[in-house]
């Protein structure tokens, strides 16, 4: 029945609306919220459980790190990096130098009321401007939150996008290393890292720069490590405009059904940067992320609750998946050997190699190597490069580069399970998908497997 009232939506959807059509859609919709609620899905917020939940935090071991230190917070009058800056308070540091290209009037995240915060606006793509900063502050403790964020914003403004995430984030590498005062970097990332291969340009990015992290603490002298970030509820654009769009508007448009999110709070976000101190390695940039998330949340489920909350009469109409939203998902993301700690925010390889927090619920992991080389190339291209789609060329161009030669160095068994997974034939047509919808990436890892005994196991 789901999959049904999904057709007569998407059939009505792509026509033009009527008055006729609107109350069409609009008692399909009533089904749709009689079928969820059925199911239980509607009896609260989708979304709650995110919110409420909390992460494990070191305290103790932490302020004997912060106390009486530097710290520094980039993107701190954001989301993430004010909650952050309220956190690193209770250690009592000496001082939190607050960098971000916002004014303190502009932004809607207010910091404390405290003499030890020092607010500088700048904007991280000023490498020389950063460097002096560093010298004149000296900081201890490096935490990078600044970036462009919105997947959608990021397929429209491509070379602004690149340049931020990923010559932002080197810029602040650099001074970090080039600060005698530097100890500590932590750099915040996201699970859409996590994917194999991506040509979605916000999520290349931040593979790019977890590349970066591992690099510098591979080559440099100080210690860097990661946090990989889901939906932030407390930020979430979605939550907001499907609440508004509930009260107000004639319609709701969804992307598209079954498109899901996993979702964390911001206090969480916070405490998984100071804990990314305690697990921080010399020589290798380890990322954390939270365990325990909840089951992931559909958009259209979160719609219909607001639909049903406001107990409005308006349809649900779909839209289709626009830029930085439509890659498909690929099941060999997951590892289903062991199916009870499936994770969205890491992949196989990285899974392998996981270890746990004392508490239980953060993961902690590293990055499949690359060639080094090969991203400092990525690297000059960048900068040298003007225009959208050059730039977008030269990233995507580049990132496949590091994704094959990445693929020497996993054990060809593991991408042999992972394309098992990932391709397999009733999964597929039940997805209503074919290999050809995940681009380059199978063909990559196919041809990863030439040479090898699985060649002529996978082509049978």
């Amino acid at each position: 029945m789901e999959f049904n009232l999904f057709e007569q939506i998407w059939a009505l959807s792509s026509q033009s609306i009527n008055t006729s059509k609107s109350e069409q859609l609009i008692d399909l919709t009533e089904k749709l919220i009689k079928l969820y609620d059925a199911q239980g899905r509607l009896d609260e917020n989708p979304l709650d459980p995110s919110r409420k939940r909390q992460l494990s935090l070191p305290s103790t071991a932490i302020s004997k790190l912060l106390s009486g230190k530097s710290c520094l917070v980039t993107g701190g009058l954001g989301c993430v990096g004010s909650k952050l800056v309220q956190h690193l308070l209770n250690h009592a540091p000496e001082k939190i130098i607050v960098i971000d290209k916002l004014s303190e009037e502009k932004s809607p995240y207010k910091l404390p009321n405290s003499s030890k915060i020092i607010i500088v606006q700048e904007d991280i793509l000023d490498g020389y401007k950063l460097e002096q900063l560093f010298s004149e502050h000296l900081p201890e403790f490096v935490f990078h939150t600044a970036a462009q964020r919105d997947p959608g914003l990021a397929e429209k403004n491509i070379e602004e996008t690149v340049k931020t995430n990923i010559l932002g984030t080197l810029n602040v590498l650099t001074a970090c290393e080039k600060s005698p005062s530097v100890k500590q970097c932590v750099f915040s990332s996201t699970g859409k890292a996590s994917r194999y291969y991506t040509t979605e340009i916000y999520a290349a990015t931040k593979k790019i720069c977890e590349m970066l992290l591992d690099s510098f603490a591979r080559e440099g002298s100080k210690k860097y490590s990661m946090v990989r970030f889901t939906h932030i509820v407390d930020n979430s654009l979605m939550d907001e405009q499907l609440k508004e769009f509930a009260q107000t508007a004639n319609s709701i448009a969804i992307h598209s059904p079954g498109k899901f999110v996993t979702a964390q709070n911001v206090d969480e976000a916070a405490r998984l940067m100071q804990n990314a101190l305690i697990y921080a390695e010399e020589g290798k940039a380890k990322f954390l992320l939270v365990k325990n998330l909840e089951w992931p949340v559909e958009s259209l489920e979160l719609a219909l609750y607001y639909i049903k909350t406001f107990k409005r009469k308006i349809p649900i109409v779909f839209s289709g998946n626009p830029k930085g939203y439509g890659e498909k998902f690929f099941r060999g993301q997951l590892d289903w050997k062991n199916p009870l700690e499936l994770n969205l925010l890491i992949n196989v390889y990285e899974n392998r190699n996981r270890t746990l927090n004392q508490e239980d619920d953060i993961i902690i992991s590293s990055i499949v190597p690359y060639s080094i080389p090969l991203l400092k190339k990525l690297i000059t291209e960048i900068k040298k490069t003007p225009g959208e789609e050059a730039t977008k060329e030269v990233l995507v161009n580049g990132l496949k580069a590091l994704f094959k030669d990445s693929l020497k160095n996993v054990p060809v068994s593991q991408t042999m399970e992972i394309l098992n997974w990932g391709l397999d034939p009733k999964k597929l047509e039940n997805e209503g998908l074919t290999s050809a919808d995940f681009g380059d990436m199978v063909p990559i890892m196919i041809a990863s497997l030439v040479g090898t005994p699985y060649e002529k196991s996978f082509q049978s």
